[in-house]
């Protein structure tokens, strides 16, 4: 696979949310494959251990830039960032910390820096590089998304909603690049034992977390076969019952589980076939 990588990809791939978890997965089996990377990430210490460890293994330059990805200016930051560059993969590995609560109980900001962070920062970074990529014939654009995209659910609205748009955005892409040679996918994670996750406050020990290189070697193997792929065959068979169920039952299963996760109490909802 190194080779398609290089050939397809190369010589460049940026990777937003690059400095941990599975963004900096992602950022190893790229350098592996002879990638040179860009990563963004908020938190410079972070992006300085992972440039370190990815260069003292493997002969690729890497840049790092500090950013953050709802800012108003995002657009012109990442200009600024990779003008200079042939950048034929964008991995857009960001919103994993969005911990839970209930929407009216939450500050409304919270839920305006989600949809900056999982919508529009997308779109930004889909549309500039994606133009590139189309024009020259090549490239691939994947989007990092959640299981709590495919059903609303209690405590974890706003990040659902806009887990969902990555989603539909990823397939609609997927539609118009693939004629020009680019790949699409939309990626979506379940539990995944990563910082951002356990930060979040998430008790993997009250559910399955997989392992953030298995998620990104699978969403690095699917990508050329898009639009969606959903990581882990655990994953797969619950995507599968939240997709066939009543939708009530779904959001009933997508709340009882996010609960479950974080240690909340899960809702009284009504059954599938309450009228």
């Amino acid at each position: 696979m190194s080779n398609t990588l290089l050939q397809q990809y190369g010589p460049w791939a940026l990777i937003a949310g690059g400095s941990e978890g599975i963004g900096l997965s992602f950022a190893r089996l790229l350098a592996e494959a002879g990638l040179n990377l860009v990563l963004l990430a908020r938190r410079r210490e972070p992006l300085r251990d992972a440039r370190k460890q990815i260069c003292s293994e493997f002969p690729v330059e890497v840049r790092i830039h500090e950013m953050d990805l709802t800012a108003p200016d995002l657009e012109t930051q990442l200009v600024k960032v990779t003008d200079d560059l042939d950048i034929g993969l964008l991995i857009y590995n960001a919103g994993a910390v969005h911990g839970t609560g209930l929407f009216l109980d939450d500050p409304l900001q919270r839920a305006r820096n989600l949809v900056q962070l999982n919508c529009v920062g997308p779109a930004i970074f889909s549309h500039h590089l994606g133009n590139r990529m189309r024009q020259r014939g090549r490239g691939g654009i994947l989007l990092m998304s959640s299981l709590s995209g495919l059903t609303g659910g209690a405590y974890i609205a706003a990040y659902a909603a806009t887990k969902a748009f990555d989603i539909i955005f990823a397939e609609s892409l997927w539609a118009e690049l693939t004629p020009a040679g680019v790949h699409v996918l939309g990626l979506i994670a379940g539990a995944t034992d990563t910082p951002s996750m356990t930060a979040s406050g998430i008790d993997f020990e009250a559910g399955h977390a997989m392992d953030p290189t298995v998620v990104a070697k699978e969403g690095l193997a699917r990508l050329p076969h898009g639009p969606v792929h959903v990581a882990g065959a655990d994953n797969r068979l619950g995507a599968a019952i939240l997709r066939g169920e009543d939708r009530r039952q779904s959001v009933a299963l997508m709340s009882a589980g996010s609960a479950g996760l974080y240690g909340l109490p899960v809702p009284d909802l009504p059954a599938a076939d309450a009228e």
